[in-house]
């Protein structure tokens, strides 16, 4: 006989028994998006007004600053701050996500959607002030999907319009964008464009052709002539600087900016077009659905298509300009070997930041231009700059799913590491000593294990490679499900194979360090104050004499954000992580 058990209402059940949540306000975080800063734009003040509004009216408690992603797209999520909005519902921080309106969670339905799941399994309610439905009955679910098909619909047909004005601008014989470029000069009369503000035109400039500027017209011509003929990128813009020469937005010339400018072509009389399909590459997710992915990364002179452009270029002689291309391209093309684009690293700890869950480098991002703060010594605000996995960002390797610090809180939690050596007691310190003299060792082994580690890893990422490959052959119908399921299978198991030789190597490599002796405290004291003092390249050569590499972990700033390996002390480990839950 089966007992039929009655649960009290909770107003009359005993105090121990009622969950944690029952008698309090619900607790509230704000999420603004804004894809991109102009004049028509909603405001992140008029969204985060509109949100107070509704918890005001819900009674709900906003218990921190609104999470904001200005200047992100809301058709991808991998930039955005959606995964630590997500961290902080598994950790029952809030109960309730407040935005403005559905289309700025996303423009994506697929994946807002399986956002949105991830956040109401973790107990969330989402909730949008302008188009406020109830996300608990059926009826309120279909209408926030239809929220979010319109919102994707819009931006869908805005990259429609996008790209036949594109493809017009390209018969025409005009590059991508009309804002001006460096050795030409758009209109006597009309204002300078500026960021962020409609470009505004009259009758002289309407057509969209730019003029040849007599001031810095004939420095490009100069700087196309001078690095065909095998004149270093160093001297050119040493040069530049020297004679007060700026980029077309103002600022110092950098070995980037002039390869940028060059690249371009335009100053021979080119305009330059993308391949369309190198702008984006496909993803397999950990669920075995795909998607395309947009690649933000630094491309050199093949990935574009080179057209006839409408505009003069800065030497008379089109035989001369083919044969001044020809050689740039030729020698750009030699040095794609080494890296094609300056990537000298621009910052204090640039070289020694390594993500925690996959040790892997990290890459700069930068605030939207709208939001930054002035320049420190002609570089951006130490709290513009965020150091993100590369991993995560390039391929989604990282089993953490990336970790992200900017670099004004990597250095306040580094000097902070450097106070504590610095002011170390002699017994400690010699003890550390004592224990470091006994781990200097080195064989010449030990360097071959370091080549093989290279070669794994060479094999893994080809191993990535043609497995991006076979989901772009089964998607174009050139393979069978069948075939590509069999070669897939395959691919795993010499991958797996390699990862357990990464593995096994990582581990004989931690446990035979390579170390220095500890500088005296009075170097410490001394490293300190250089530090200080000193510009962004000159603290990165002396970081470099102090560390080996410096681990960032997730999480919000605090002590533990970073781990420093001096280079006195044994190399960091490697600690493979399962890859988290929510994936």
């Amino acid at each position: 006989m089966s007992t039929t058990v009655t649960t009290a209402p909770l107003r009359l059940r005993p105090l121990e028994e009622q969950p944690a949540s029952a008698g309090r306000r619900k607790r509230g975080l704000i999420y603004v998006r804004v894809s991109k800063a102009r004049d028509d734009m909603i405001s992140p003040e008029l969204q985060v007004g509109h949100a107070l509004a509704l918890a005001r009216s819900e009674n709900i408690d906003v218990i921190a600053d609104p999470i904001m992603d200005l200047g992100e797209s809301g058709r991808q999520f991998e930039e955005r701050r959606i995964e630590e909005i997500k961290q902080m519902a598994r950790d029952k921080q809030f109960d309730v996500l407040i935005l403005w309106i559905w289309s700025r969670f996303g423009r994506n339905l697929r994946e807002s959607l399986q956002h949105l799941d991830a956040l109401v399994d973790y107990g969330v309610e989402v909730r949008a002030a302008k188009e406020d439905f109830d996300g608990k009955t059926t009826i309120g679910r279909f209408a926030i999907a239809q929220m979010l098909n319109i919102a994707e619909l819009e931006s869908n047909q805005k990259a429609d319009s996008w790209r036949d004005t594109f493809e017009r601008r390209r018969n025409k014989g005009l590059p991508h964008s009309n804002r001006g470029r460096f050795g030409y000069y758009r209109c006597e009369t009309c204002p300078k464009w500026e960021f962020g503000k409609k470009l505004e035109t009259c009758p002289k400039c309407r057509n969209g052709i730019l003029k040849f500027d007599p001031v810095t017209g004939p420095v490009l011509a100069q700087l196309y002539r001078h690095y065909a003929a095998g004149i270093s990128v160093r001297k050119l813009v040493a040069d530049l600087n020297r004679r007060g020469i700026r980029t077309f937005t103002g600022k110092p010339f950098a070995s980037g900016d002039l390869h940028a400018v060059l690249d371009s072509g335009f100053g021979l009389g080119y305009v330059r077009y993308l391949i369309p399909e190198l702008s984006h590459q496909v993803v397999t997710n950990d669920d075995g659905t795909t998607k395309r992915k947009r690649v933000n990364r630094q491309r050199d002179v093949t990935a574009f298509l080179y057209y006839g452009g409408a505009h003069d270029a800065v030497i008379d002689d089109p035989a001369e300009c083919e044969r001044i291309w020809d050689a740039y391209a030729k020698r750009r093309m030699a040095q794609s070997g080494q890296s094609f684009f300056s990537n000298r690293p621009r910052y204090s700890l640039s070289r020694h930041l390594r993500c925690s869950g996959c040790g892997g480098r990290m890459q700069t991002a930068l605030r939207n231009k709208k939001y930054r703060r002035p320049l420190v010594d002609g570089l951006p605000n130490p709290l513009d700059v965020t150091f993100r996995c590369a991993n995560h960002i390039d391929s989604k390797s990282c089993p953490v799913k990336g970790t992200y610090v900017s670099l004004a809180v990597a250095e306040k939690w580094f000097l902070e590491w450097l106070d504590r050596e610095a002011q170390m007691g002699e017994r400690e310190a010699e003890a550390l000593a004592a224990r470091t003299a006994a781990l200097r060792t080195q064989s010449d082994g030990d360097q071959t294990l370091l080549r093989r580690l290279e070669d794994v890893q060479s094999q893994l990422q080809g191993l990535r490679t043609n497995d991006d490959k076979l989901t772009d052959a089964v998607l174009a119908e050139l393979v069978s499900e069948d075939s590509a399921r069999r070669k897939r299978t395959e691919l795993d198991t010499q991958r797996q194979a390699l990862i357990r030789e990464q593995t096994e190597l990582h581990t004989k490599l931690k446990e035979v360090p390579v170390q220095q002796t500890r500088p005296p405290q009075g170097d410490l004291l001394t490293a300190r104050k250089i530090y200080l003092a000193a510009g962004q390249a000159d603290r990165r050569e002396l970081v470099s004499k102090l560390v080996r590499e410096i681990r960032v972990n997730k999480g919000r700033s605090g002590p533990e954000k970073l781990h420093v390996y001096p280079l006195w002390e044994a190399p960091p480990p490697w600690v493979p992580r399962e890859p988290s839950s929510d994936s």
